[in-house]
């Protein structure tokens, strides 16, 4: 009989993200018997230093484009330089312990940690390591050739892997794993009356973030909500102050919410959603099928993100608030474009992104008997002789 299979998911706080997709892939392990154990390596190497970085992370990204633009491509250029492995070095210990304290058949990053890649050969050589790209490009960070297969969300991914020397049958698109609840079929009449929306408007949906990224919001919202045949739906996600700031506004078409738990009720409201173009948001509008407009991406992942979707046909960018509300009337009655913008969509869609990736993970991992306890082991050894 196989035994259960252990799987380290490693993990990082820095952004919503990461944790999402670790917390789906965990559950879709689970599903099929193993035990899946998700672990922080930043945090549980330095809490306080895990703290800076996330919000130096999060405050570059604030202070500007051009800022933050240096920033992530300086990194890119870096990213493997002996400088940036001599850190990773602090990590070494923590990960080190993490794997003999759990003893995994497989190590699955949801963050570019390079250094469970970097120690592969020299401590744990016969454990695979496995990395899920979470964005719809692929910073240089997550790239290492010790990485045993990559599980990517779109071709631009795989080309570039394949550029670094990555061979094709180590990548496997799968697309990026999200919510359960996203793959859900519901009815939109029903949902619609839920949350008090016209059948007959078109809706659309904002999504600010919980970092309130979005600029202007209060004014684009104000000047969508006079717009002839539209509703809009926000959601702040765990943004207080904005959820506070806009719900004292007076808007007779628009709805503002705070954080969402079942907010793929919400997308299935939806004819088109205006957002910034994180990698889990993307794919969630992939798996519903939702027409996007990007607003006004930050040069780096997002920027990267936007420039593929716009590639495929799938979303529109927009950089000003005149831009955008052009945008948002241009696209709200045209159904030619929400059509083929759709058609875009089901053509990046892979299937059930978690269920593929751990199914492919589970099948070339090597078949192992159940280890006995010492007590057992010496008993079958005495009756054997």
């Amino acid at each position: 009989m196989n035994r259960s299979k252990k799987v380290l998911i490693l993990t990082c706080s820095h952004g919503s993200g990461h944790k999402m997709v670790s917390a789906a892939l965990k559950d879709a392990f689970e599903q099929k018997g193993c035990t899946a154990v998700v672990r922080d390596l930043f945090n549980e190497t330095n809490r306080l230093v895990n703290t800076i970085i996330e919000k130096s992370y999060l405050l570059s990204y604030n202070i500007g484009s051009t800022f933050y633009k240096k920033m992530y491509y300086d990194m890119e250029r870096d990213a493997h330089s002996k400088f940036i492995y001599r850190l990773w070095t602090l990590t070494e210990k923590t990960l080190l312990d993490m794997v003999e304290d759990i003893h995994p058949d497989c190590i699955v990053n949801t963050y570019p940690y390079t250094v469970s890649s970097i120690l592969k050969q020299a401590h744990y050589p016969d454990i695979p390591v496995y990395t899920v790209v979470t964005d719809f490009c692929i910073p240089a960070a997550w790239q290492h050739e010790d990485t045993d297969k990559f599980y990517v969300a779109c071709q631009n991914v795989e080309d570039h892997l394949m550029d670094y020397g990555i061979p094709a049958e180590r990548i496997l698109k799968t697309g990026i794993p999200i919510r359960e609840a996203f793959y859900g079929h519901y009815d939109r009449h029903r949902l619609q009356e839920k949350y008090h929306l016209d059948p007959d408007k078109r809706t659309l949906i904002i999504c600010a973030g919980t970092y309130g990224v979005v600029k202007n919001l209060k004014a684009i919202c104000e000047k969508a909500d006079s717009l002839h045949n539209l509703q809009t739906i926000v959601v702040c996600g765990k943004n207080k102050s904005l959820y506070k700031e806009l719900s004292a506004a007076s808007f007779k078409n628009t709805q503002i919410f705070g954080f969402v738990s079942d907010i793929h009720e919400l997308y299935c409201c939806g004819d088109f959603m205006m957002t910034k173009p994180g990698g889990i948001t993307l794919s969630e509008a992939v798996t519903t099928r939702m027409p996007l407009i990007l607003h006004n991406p930050v040069p780096g992942q997002e920027g990267e993100n936007a420039e593929w979707f716009k590639k495929c046909g799938a979303a529109i960018i927009t950089h000003t608030t005149t831009e955008l509300l052009v945008a948002i009337e241009a696209l709200k009655d045209n159904e030619v474009k929400q059509y083929a913008m759709k058609s875009a969509l089901r053509k990046m869609y892979y299937g059930h992104s978690a269920e593929r990736i751990v199914d492919d993970i589970l099948e070339h991992l090597p078949f192992s008997e159940p280890a006995l306890p010492f007590e057992e082991n010496m008993l079958f050894l005495l009756k054997e002789n």
